[in-house]
């Protein structure tokens, strides 16, 4: 097929895709010129007998709204020449990062942390059940479907498209549930680094699951730190998992987004809350954050859905190192209302607020400014004004990780020590990939604070809790890892409209 250089308003920089297998099918990086901006270009020939199944799926995913899509941009029919024919283009937002394929294949498949694989797996679910409210279906989830930016967002491509041009990974199954084995899948692969379809083999380059009797097994029998309830919701989902007698895998994208909800909800307080050096990790596209061990995940407590047993483990340890920084420097103040409702999570009052910067260097004396270090202090009161519309943003960088400096943050005083068991966050724009952390001073190392929970990058509105409160008197939130600004593409900043703590 003879491709032009150029269609309408993109240009085509380079092939990125051609199966030999079907070469009818070629996926482009291309530029918009208008909104200079990079691209997705699919280009299919008009004459080819699924064109107009592409097309039309391409036009109803465009429909679908999510920040963690690759959106479909643009739907164009290009005129055949006298050297070319004629085509179909399929534009779509174009996202910097690596698949979770290429990710575990140049970590030599080395498992992700229970809380991370959940948390990657869980922005996947949301964002293919964001098309059910107009029945549509992703259909062909796989390894190379799901892409984590360079600055940790989870964006997931080829919604209803890749489906209308190659079919379901499992004929036998519909759309649907098509999308709960990929989910399913996808959360084996991402625990064990062993993928769990195809049981004649893994056309992606990956190993193949175990199996007995023609059944999958549960991950536990891979990595023994696998708890029993992420087994279930592999039983519950993996198309040929092994299951019990009477066990039915979920419906949708979306009744499995709640039961690994449920599971996410309770993965914070497995893992070892205990203070370690902070190490400004990489995303998941560079290896080394593959190569971290499974082992670290310490299972212990994890909820019940549909008659799951309750696991309890017990907290930690604690100490702060001895001589690290004490004395708070906040200078903002806050009166959220107070919910006083006796046995149940009440609203903490916020008495003051800072922003945190610590490795910045505002006075440019060639030192990090340390816990005193500031980024926009006067729009902190933003966050509390109960205005949606408004709120503190940070300074804007070249790349995600605050151009070098490891990310920046927000210092929640709470006047007093307090349990806390929640903190919730609405972003003005992009959310933003979350750490919240409890300590009774304010240290300038992130790394110092105990670790509460953690989110990864994706949804504007995030509740982040652990069954098991820290008690402490100041509350962080650190983004070490910026989004794409939603208004300058190229550039990194985080913006966030209000805060909630609850204990």
């Amino acid at each position: 097929m003879t491709i032009p250089r150029r269609i309408q308003r993109y240009s085509l920089v380079e092939a990125i895709e051609s199966p030999a297998a079907d070469s009818s099918v070629i996926l482009w990086r291309g530029h918009d010129d208008v909104l200079d901006r990079e691209v997705s270009i699919r280009l299919i020939r008009q004459d080819d007998p699924r064109s107009s199944a592409v097309l039309a799926a391409a036009r109803a995913a465009a429909l679908v709204e999510d920040r963690r899509l690759l959106r479909v941009l643009d739907v164009l029919t290009v005129p055949a020449s006298t050297d070319e024919p004629a085509m179909a283009a399929v534009v779509s937002e174009w996202a910097t990062g690596s698949t979770v394929q290429q990710s575990l294949v140049a970590g030599r498949l080395k498992p992700l942390p229970l809380e991370e694989a959940v948390s990657i797996v869980d922005d996947v679910a949301r964002a293919v059940s964001a098309g059910l409210s107009t029945t549509l279906a992703h259909g062909r989830l796989r390894p190379s479907s799901v892409i984590v930016t360079d600055a940790g967002e989870v964006r997931v491509r080829g919604l209803a498209v890749d489906a209308a041009l190659w079919g379901p990974l499992n004929p036998s199954l519909g759309t649907t549930q098509a999308d709960v084995d990929g989910l399913g899948s996808l959360l084996y692969l991402l625990l064990t680094g062993m993928w769990p379809g195809e049981p004649d083999g893994s056309p992606y380059g990956l190993p193949r699951a175990p199996r007995a009797g023609g059944f999958v097994l549960p991950p536990s029998r891979v990595s023994a730190s696998i708890p029993r309830n992420i087994d279930d919701c592999i039983a519950r989902s993996v198309h040929d998992a092994a299951r019990p007698r009477g066990v039915t895998t979920v419906r949708d994208a979306g009744a499995f987004a709640v039961m690994l909800g449920v599971a996410r909800d309770y993965v914070g307080a497995s893992l070892d809350s205990d203070r370690v050096p902070y190490v400004d990790r990489p995303a998941l596209t560079n290896p080394k954050r593959i190569a971290i061990s499974a082992g670290a995940v310490a299972a212990a407590a994890l909820v019940g859905f549909i008659g799951w047993q309750v696991v309890a483990g017990g907290p930690s340890a604690w100490q702060p190192s001895a001589g690290a920084d004490s004395d708070a420097m906040l200078t903002a103040s806050a009166t959220p209302t107070v919910q006083n409702v006796p046995g149940i999570e009440q609203v903490l009052a916020v008495a003051a607020a800072t922003s945190f910067d610590p490795n910045g260097d505002d006075n440019r004396n060639g030192k990090p400014d340390g816990r005193k270090g500031r980024e926009n202090e006067q729009d902190i009161p933003l966050i509390f004004d109960e205005d949606p519309m408004t709120a503190w943003t940070s300074d804007r960088y070249r790349s995600f990780d605050a151009d070098g400096k490891g990310g920046v943050g927000i210092v929640l005083d709470l006047g007093s020590q307090q349990a806390v068991s929640s903190v919730s966050l609405a972003f003005a724009d992009v959310g933003a990939q979350t750490e919240v952390r409890v300590a009774n001073k304010v240290y300038r190392d992130p790394g110092t604070w105990r670790l509460l929970a953690q989110s990864s990058a994706g949804g504007q509105n995030i509740d982040l809790r652990t069954p098991r409160p820290l008690v402490g008197r100041y509350v962080l939130l650190w983004f070490p890892k910026l989004p794409e600004s939603a208004s300058s593409p190229g550039a990194f900043e985080v913006s966030v409209s209000s805060v909630t703590v609850k204990g």
